[in-house]
């Protein structure tokens, strides 16, 4: 049985509290499901984020960005909305007390995979650094060979002809990486749900890595004070004896 899908099903059937959620693992019992608590931020009603129509007066990360484009590598038709975005992201976390600051300078070569590529901007929460890529999503349609390729293909055996044709959609999608991960790391336009719609989620996250990360430091300093004090009273037993 696909419990997986019949998870699925039972979170679409409305049945479930909404102050409880299901979950599912595999062990090496056999698949493990368990009816939990919500965890209270879920249950948290979060004030929409608002994102300028015009930027009159961009932040200096913002602005910095619209002076060195190749690090967006952003077409003209998504470009100024992904600033506005991250306009009213950087503004929104820096008013409960996050910093926000240009990523490190992009590399050469440029990685293989976009998803790879270092962070246009960060944040910082707590001392928790949180770098940020967008993205623009691509459409991708079967490609259809030429009768050069061909040709090209029959004269050298290493050569491939690529499978899709890919072209940039006006869609953006936003990657989060560092801190422990709560919500997701990842956000992108769906249909009926814009980037814009979800931005109250990622401010959110921010809030909760940056959380996180202050309790480790916490757990980690309780940590190192006992380690101390055992080490100390042990050499005072030596000295003791």
């Amino acid at each position: 049985m696909n419990w997986a899908s019949q998870i699925s099903a039972a979170r679409k059937s409305g049945k479930i509290p909404h102050t409880q959620e299901l979950r599912g693992r595999q062990t090496h019992r056999g698949y493990e499901i368990k009816l939990v608590d919500t965890p209270a931020w879920r249950l948290v009603e979060l004030p929409p984020i608002t994102v300028p129509t015009r930027l009159t007066q961009p932040h200096t990360v913002v602005a910095a960005l619209q002076e060195q484009p190749h690090r967006m590598e952003l077409t003209r038709s998504v470009c100024s909305r992904a600033l506005r975005i991250i306009q009213a992201l950087v503004t929104a976390t820096e008013s409960k007390g996050h910093t926000a600051a240009l990523g490190p300078t992009p590399g050469a070569p440029p990685p293989r995979h976009r998803r790879q590529a270092a962070p246009q901007f960060t944040i910082t929460a707590q001392d928790e650094s949180i770098g940020f890529l967008v993205l623009q999503e691509q459409d991708h349609r079967k490609h259809v060979p030429t009768e050069k390729e061909l040709a090209d293909v029959k004269k050298h055996t290493w050569m491939r002809i690529p499978r899709f044709d890919y072209t940039p959609a006006n869609r953006l999608r936003l990657i989060l990486r560092g801190g422990t991960t709560h919500r997701g790391s990842e956000c992108a336009d769906i249909p009926n749900r814009p980037l814009e719609d979800q931005l109250a989620e990622v401010v959110q996250e921010v809030d909760l890595r940056g959380e996180a990360a202050e309790v480790d430091r916490h757990a980690d300093q309780k940590a190192q004070e006992a380690a101390q004090r055992h080490s100390g009273t042990a050499a005072l037993g030596k000295c003791q004896t």
